[in-house]
């Protein structure tokens, strides 16, 4: 009798075992699979691109004619120089953010008609002519060389909309004309005093 009881308990346990190890099998948890979390990265879309004015202003840029009242006047070297002054001045202004309006035609021909200091001595007239351009301004100079021993580009910036003088400048050359170095110097110098003066009037102008 205390045999047959000991199998039964041993049956029952056995039992119990199996029930057991069926309910952990039923019970493990498998791995959550969750969704990627979104992130600032792979949810932002892309930026538009901002359109921001860099312009400071539209000019109209005449050239420096050589105003040369030496006796040996306007020998090709100081053409050169003064070519070679132009396309600086211009390539200064440009990378500054000037935004360079083309002289048209009626400019260009009475700057070929007229005397070197024709257009500067009568701005309103550049100034009318320029209208229409969509040029704000229009830049008039003249190389001034009273010597041999010096060439003076002197411009004056007009508003076309007023037709009145907004700023003069100048800078002095000295020296020998072959001197590239300096004659480009010289003309980004001048150009740094007319985008210094554009950024100011965009600003007062801009209130």
């Amino acid at each position: 009798m205390k045999s047959l009881t000991l199998n039964v308990i041993f049956l029952l346990s056995l039992a119990g075992l199996a029930f057991l190890s069926a309910c952990a099998g039923s019970s493990t948890t498998k791995p959550a699979i969750t969704a990627p979390v979104a992130t600032a990265q792979n949810t932002a879309k892309p930026a538009e691109t901002l359109t921001v004015e860099t312009s400071i202003g539209k000019v109209m840029v005449l050239d420096f004619p050589l105003s040369d009242l030496t006796d040996l006047p306007n020998p090709p070297e100081e053409l050169a120089r003064i070519a070679h002054f132009n396309d600086a001045f211009k390539q200064k202004l440009a990378n500054d953010g000037v935004q360079i309006v083309p002289v048209n035609d009626k400019i260009k021909a009475i700057a070929a008609a007229q005397s070197a200091t024709y257009l500067f001595d009568h701005t309103d007239i550049a100034a009318s002519l320029a209208e229409g351009s969509g040029a704000d301004y229009i830049i008039i100079g003249v190389a001034m060389k009273p010597t041999y021993l010096f060439v003076y580009p002197r411009m004056l910036l007009v508003d076309i909309k007023t037709k009145r003088k907004a700023f003069t400048a100048y800078v002095q050359m000295e020296g020998s004309w072959l001197d590239k170095e300096h004659t480009a110097s010289s003309a980004k110098n001048l150009a740094s005093k007319v985008t210094a003066e554009l950024k100011q009037l965009k600003v007062l102008t801009s209130k």
